[in-house]
């Protein structure tokens, strides 16, 4: 998942020149000038923006060959003094050779009058590691950075979710003929709306003819100071067949959640507020969403989510595959957004670090420190010996540590406290949902004896270990898992831990002349009573992360709650599927294993669940709010088909269908 930086030298007054392509990223003119000329106006933005002033929706831009971001900043300053214009601009970016963040600086330097701009956009960059980084620059401006081979991020991207416009900036064809070629112009067309537009300042004729042969018109125009054309575009492909694809995987025609977008009113309901209940209500609120959050608790926080010490760090993979890429890439959401909640002043982060001892890592097998740094960049992970990582640790550690520099704790209560803190956002507690009723395309939630509690057309499940409870989502196999943490006061030798350590059990940096011990695990039963015994092993293992007596022996207080997990211990995410349907249908057979090609026909409309994030769920459950509200909004999400067939809710039934046949 590590990726290979774009590799420069500099030319002409600090001009951008890459190694690898033997091509400059900018014209010896004036850039901003060309970037205006070619894109912006190329593309006719103000205009399009005008026709769509009343939509909530965002308009979405996407552009093959991101480089310094010099088209993604002339677009947002231009968003900025836009008057009629849709909600919100959603950019997609695509480098497979991104430049690091030294390299990023050099070039945003030529930019004097974008510097604004440019100090937000690195202040969130990554450079560090393949796929989806989904970076939030303000309420108005949502970038998605692609990083990694674009044909392949590209393709991965849901067919369903439609581009208003394309830039084309990579470079000259003659240098780089593997990104120009035909499959690429297929399947921008297959992401295009029907009257997407496309601008390049290349109009070379295999890239007519390309463009051509996937659907689009394409016509020169006049180009930039001495260059004679420019490329312009519009998509032509058959309405008709279009809408024909769409209606089939439910987005064309009428369905609860296009018809509620454009609404006055766009209202949801999400039953739980842990973690996954917040966070979504927070994505939501984001986007201009009426958001209800319903608990049965007399308060948010009062499961795994309120503990007032919960670590932050990345679930590791010894190989590529979805789910590694999913664990890092919501590690990282989390952290980015963590720091920014801690720079409003809302919140108090802890970037503190994570020492995770390499025999705590994995109890059946040992992790491959050579596999790791293969896979994870030296930002994300480093393996650090013993008294490495005891000198950050400022301790005597007993094993050598894989650690995270950008993980650390927070308060979990405080956590979903803030993300409640949204004027779009009610609270309502001291309600326990017992069934969801569908009527007249609205979700009815139904208290005891059947009184109503609340009713929206969509609504999200989000409570942990009972959202199994409804007759809709019985099936999926949900386990619980009860653990308990532990309190012990501090001695002046551990007043001076400086990092979350994780062994046997997790040993946090005091708070309170005391430090918090997560957790045991029971394998049994769902009761909620406090048991000595678990406080004796929480502090056996987490003694044996220190050298001698470093930990006081006396318990303070102890908390018991219970997580949840799925059969495969990974989380649940998505849309609620329709099971007898799925169970019936015998089209499906073709299909087994591609969640994909699932038609939306096969969910219930309106209903979505996020559940079963087990010890993981400060790092995963925001970017899988994330994504659900890219779904709810119908926008472009931050993952590919793979990662979101491996959180699909519909996986376990198909498995199970695949086993009868």
């Amino acid at each position: 998942m590590k990726i290979r930086n774009a590799s420069l030298s500099w030319i002409d007054s600090n001009l951008p020149f890459s190694k690898r392509f033997k091509d400059i990223y900018y014209s010896r003119g004036d850039e901003l000038a060309e970037s205006q000329h070619v894109f912006l106006k190329g593309n006719r933005l103000t205009a399009h923006w005008a026709e769509m002033a009343e939509r909530e929706s965002p308009f979405t831009i996407a552009e093959i060959g991101f480089g310094a971001g010099l088209n993604f900043l002339r677009t947002w300053h231009l968003f900025q003094k836009t008057q009629r214009k849709p909600a919100r601009l959603h950019y997609i970016g695509f480098e497979k050779y991104p430049l690091s963040f030294d390299d990023l600086t050099r070039v945003h330097s030529r930019w004097l009058s974008l510097t604004k701009l440019s100090d937000q956009l690195r202040s969130v960059y990554s450079d560090h590691s393949s796929g989806c980084h989904r970076l939030h620059l303000g309420n108005e401006i949502l970038l998605d950075l692609h990083f990694g081979d674009t044909l392949i991020q590209l393709e991965n991207l849901p067919s369903r979710m439609q581009v208003d416009i394309w830039y084309l900036d990579g470079f000259t064809p003659r240098l780089n003929p593997e990104m120009w070629q035909p499959q690429l112009f297929q399947s921008i067309a297959s992401h295009s709306k029907s009257d997407a537009t496309l601008t390049s300042y290349s109009v070379a004729g295999n890239i007519r003819k390309n463009l051509q042969a996937a659907g689009f018109a394409v016509e020169k125009q006049p180009g930039h100071a001495r260059k004679r054309h420019m490329l312009f575009a519009k998509n032509c492909q058959n309405k008709t067949s279009r809408e024909s694809m769409l209606n089939n995987y439910g987005y064309g025609k009428y369905n609860i959640e296009r018809a509620v977008l454009n609404q006055p009113t766009r209202s949801v309901l999400i039953i739980g507020a842990g973690i996954a209940g917040c966070s979504m209500a927070y994505s939501l609120a984001q986007r201009n969403w009426e958001v209800k959050v319903i608990d049965q608790a007399p308060g948010a926080a009062t499961g795994a989510s309120g503990n007032s010490q919960l670590a932050l760090r990345c679930r590791l993979f010894q190989t590529d595959s979805e789910l590694a890429r999913f664990y890092l890439h919501s590690f990282l959401y989390t952290q980015r957004e963590l720091r920014q909640l801690s720079k409003n002043n809302r919140i108090n982060f802890h970037n503190c670090g994570v020492l995770q001892l390499v025999g705590a890592m994995n109890k059946q097998r040992d992790l491959n420190p050579n596999k790791l740094k293969k896979l994870y960049n030296e930002q994300v992970m480093q393996t650090l010996d013993v008294q490495s990582a005891s000198k950050l640790a400022n301790c005597q550690l007993t094993e050598a540590a894989y650690y995270f520099p950008l993980g650390g704790w927070i308060d979990g209560s405080l956590l979903c406290d803030t993300y409640l803190d949204h004027p779009s956002i009610d609270l309502i507690t001291d309600q326990v949902v017992s069934s969801l009723k569908k009527n007249d395309n609205q979700w009815q939630l139904l208290g005891k004896e059947q009184k109503e509690i609340a009713r929206a057309p969509i609504v999200v499940i989000a409570n942990s270990h009972n959202a199994s409870q409804f007759q809709q989502t019985y099936q999926l196999p949900l386990t619980t898992l009860p653990g308990q943490t532990s309190t012990i006061s501090a001695t002046d030798q551990s007043l001076s831990l400086a990092t979350v350590v994780c062994g046997n059990r997790t040993v946090f940096p005091e708070i309170g002349n005391h430090h918090n011990l997560s957790a045991s695990y029971r394998r049994e039963g769902t009761r909620l009573e406090l048991r000595p015994d678990d406080d004796q092993q929480n502090l056996m293992g987490a003694q044996a992360c220190f050298q001698g007596d470093y930990l006081s022996q006396v318990i303070q207080s102890a908390r018991v709650t219970v997580r949840c997990n799925s059969k495969d211990n990974f989380p649940v995410v998505g849309k609620v599927p329709n099971v007898s349907k799925l169970q019936d249908h015998s089209m499906l057979e073709r299909h087994y294993g591609q969640i994909g090609k699932i038609s939306s026909d096969y969910y219930l409309p309106g209903l979505y669940i996020t559940a079963a994030h087990g010890s993981n769920g400060l790092a995963t459950c925001p970017l899988s709010s994330e994504y659900l509200a890219s779904l709810i909004d119908q926008e472009v999400p931050p993952f590919g088909q793979s990662i979101i067939g491996a959180l699909d809710p519909a996986r376990f039934i198909i498995r199970e269908i695949r086993k009868k046949r």
